[in-house]
């Protein structure tokens, strides 16, 4: 595994690290995703020097998307916008779905992961347009 503050990184590092955080926890707050793609956009640089580094994007990206989510929620909850009754129907489903997605993330080719990944944000585009 990379281990991404053990090296010294420079000013630009951090400045970069800086804007995709921000963005991605503006993002998260504003429309309640997106932010884990920014982070993946911010990460892959720093983290992919093979084609193994990829896994080790999408493994970060949702470590620092979980603290994230929960603070929107926070958020959300305070300002009347959040129902328990959508969450409990989701987070049986999505807890198992998240242990099945990281047993793949193991398992599947790193083209096949990219395919999926560009699927996914093609298709949330297309969604959000229309």
């Amino acid at each position: 595994m990379i281990k991404l503050f053990t090296d010294k990184i420079g000013q630009k590092t951090v400045l970069r690290l800086t804007v995709f955080g921000l963005l991605a926890g503006v993002a998260n707050g504003v429309f309640g995703a997106g932010g884990g793609i920014l982070i993946v956009f911010g990460l892959s640089p720093l983290l992919i020097h093979d084609k193994e580094g990829q896994r080790d994007v999408f493994a970060n990206a949702l470590c620092v998307m979980f603290p994230v989510s929960i603070f929107s929620m926070i958020s959300y909850s305070r300002a009347g916008r959040f129902s328990l009754d959508g969450f409990s129907h989701y987070l049986i489903p999505c807890l198992i779905g998240g242990a099945l997605g990281a047993i793949l993330l193991g398992k599947l080719k790193i083209p096949i992961l990219q395919k999926i990944f560009a699927i996914l944000v093609i298709w949330s585009g297309i969604y959000m347009i229309i």
